[in-house]
């Protein structure tokens, strides 16, 4: 001890031998410098593979871009009279091929179903989601830019149902986006592989985008006979086809067809069209109730009983003429439960005609029999 208390500390260097020794044993613990450029080479490939795959990304999404732009351009600006038909997006491994099969389904078939009109097909890659009761809101904005962009009157758009092998289409027009509502489209599904669709499939695919292009197809009076037989014998062969249409699209063909048969029957006094209204109706309404869709129930049976009314003027058939007017009958009346009553008056009017046809052959029956 020292007179200040503290011990005193010999400098005789074993201190620092301890405190070199405890440095190379640390030293000793860290990688090799080889190690470190090792690391350090990775994590710049790694950076620079990030910045390729981002680049990649922004190249990609700026050839979408242009492509969508080209597209739209394209169909503003091409003068072709007729209708313009964008194809969008089809999601799934057979989205390409479906594609391709809508195309030609359209430039086939398409004529059939719009009068022979021209029209112009364009494609874009627009992502949609294929889905069966209502688009999102971003989807509906899409939609509408897209018609606004391109002047398109048609869009469609589609992708596989999942763990299946089905197709789903979707179609919606100017009209149908106008409304604002998210289910302002209308989808088709197609089962099968989509390389083995053959006729019967392109033909639905042209029935479906032909029917929304002409809307009024389910309006057949709005048209002159002869101007609507053509569009009748292409539903009839697609009614017949060995793989028909099925789901929505099926019951409106039939409902296209049986109106459309009955109207030509009735407007060239043909009574081979009427007996084809008057079977196809008399098969729906044995499929279907009342309460399975009131106002369809209501349509068929006025459509059934002026066919047979109308058959009756041809060859007359007391009784056949009595159940005719029960059929429009019983129809009127269920027509006046839904508020739309237009198609009633056509019933009412088909009824005071076949009262006169009864008035007229019991006339005929008393004169004769004076």
């Amino acid at each position: 001890m020292t007179a200040n208390g503290f011990s005193s500390f010999k400098n005789d260097g074993s201190g620092m031998s301890r405190i070199d020794s405890a440095v190379s044993e640390f030293v000793a613990t860290l990688p090799s410098p080889d190690l470190f450029a090792v690391l350090g080479a990775t994590a710049i490939a790694i950076v620079a593979i990030l910045l390729v795959v981002l680049l990649v990304l922004v190249i990609f999404t700026l050839s979408r871009r242009l492509q969508q732009a080209s597209s739209e351009a394209a169909m503003r600006n091409d003068e072709t009279p007729g209708n313009k038909i964008m194809i969008a997006h089809f999601s799934g491994s057979k989205g390409g091929s479906v594609r391709r099969q809508l195309g030609k389904a359209l430039e086939t078939y398409l004529p059939e179903f719009n009068f022979g009109s021209p029209f112009y097909i364009g494609y874009c890659g627009l992502k949609l989601d294929a889905i069966d009761f209502a688009y999102t809101e971003q989807d509906h904005a899409r939609l509408k830019a897209l018609f606004e962009a391109s002047g398109a009157d048609l869009i469609a758009w589609g992708g596989a149902l999942p763990d299946s092998k089905a197709q789903r289409l979707c179609f919606t027009t100017r009209d149908m986006i106008a409304t604002n509502r998210p289910q302002a489209f209308f989808m088709l599904t197609l089962e099968g592989d989509v390389a083995e669709w053959g006729e019967d499939e392109l033909r639905t695919m042209a029935y479906v985008a032909g029917r929304r292009l002409r809307p009024a197809l389910g309006r057949p009076a709005d048209f002159r006979a002869d101007r609507l037989m053509p569009i009748l014998h292409a539903m009839e062969k697609l009614l017949n086809a060995e793989t028909p249409p099925t789901g929505r699209a099926a019951v409106e063909l039939e409902e296209d067809f049986a109106a459309g048969a009955l109207h030509v029957g009735d407007q060239v006094n043909s009574l081979e069209w009427l007996d084809k209204a008057a079977s196809l109706r008399a098969r729906m309404l044995s499929q279907m109730k009342p309460d399975d869709n009131l106002l369809r129930w209501s349509r068929a049976k006025i459509d059934l009983g002026r066919a047979m009314c109308l058959q009756c003027e041809h060859k007359f058939e007391s009784a056949k003429l009595q159940d005719g007017m029960n059929h429009v009958r019983e129809g009127i009346e269920a027509g006046r439960a839904d508020p739309r009553l237009k198609y009633t008056e056509t019933g009412v009017a088909a009824l005071r005609r076949a009262e006169g046809v009864l008035e007229s052959r019991r006339r005929f029956s008393i004169r004769w029999n004076n």
